[in-house]
């Protein structure tokens, strides 16, 4: 089984690509802003944990954590943001070590996609990593689009992220993501028929 990582910065459409690429390559997908959720299911890793460090507050009527209610307390709070992501970027390794060393003797591609590759040290599953680019205007323009995020709030999610040419730096293949649909289209296509 190899794994391929495909990174990149907020806004630079590695989520589309990653889910294309899984298509065009038949591959397994792991994305994991999806994983953090399933981490934090009632029974999983991280559930108790969250639970005991932000109370009850934080349950819906299923007693499931309400996402919105704790993105609340954690996006007005440094601290409380690093104390979440201590428990949940810990479960989310684990969860992909065991998916992983569970297909080992596999065929095929497993897709990791992540904003926080070398971060969060996914980089170390990763047999090659892929990164998608886009230049910051554009990046801004699509946050500002499809996600109702205001200007000033998309430069600094892009600024606490890492550089475009420290992503390149550690990337062995840079997929451009600056033209038409069309256009990227072609361009995976040619990189899942050269695997």
């Amino acid at each position: 089984m190899e794994v391929i990582g495909i990174t990149g910065g907020v806004g630079s459409g590695k989520s589309y690509v990653a889910r294309r690429l899984g298509e065009l390559l038949q591959a397994e997908l792991l994305i994991t802003d999806e994983l953090g959720h399933v981490v934090m299911e009632p029974g999983r890793q991280a559930y108790d944990r969250i639970v005991a460090l932000f109370g009850d507050q934080i349950l819906d009527e299923q007693q499931r954590i309400d996402r919105k209610a704790l993105a609340d307390i954690v996006f007005a709070n440094t601290e409380r943001r690093a104390q979440l992501n201590g428990i949940i970027h810990p479960a989310v390794l684990r969860y992909i070590e065991e998916y992983l060393v569970e297909r080992k003797d596999r065929q095929g591609i497993v897709l990791l996609e992540t904003a926080l590759m070398y971060e969060t040290g996914c980089d170390r599953f990763c047999d090659r990593i892929w990164v998608v680019e886009v230049d910051d205007e554009q990046r801004i323009e699509r946050l500002q689009r499809d996600r109702g995020y205001s200007r000033q709030k998309a430069e600094a999610i892009i600024a606490s992220q890492m550089s475009a040419d420290a992503y390149r730096q550690k990337a062995d293949l840079c997929i451009a993501n600056q033209g038409s649909k069309e256009q990227l289209e072609q361009t995976l296509r040619e990189i899942a028929a050269s695997i």
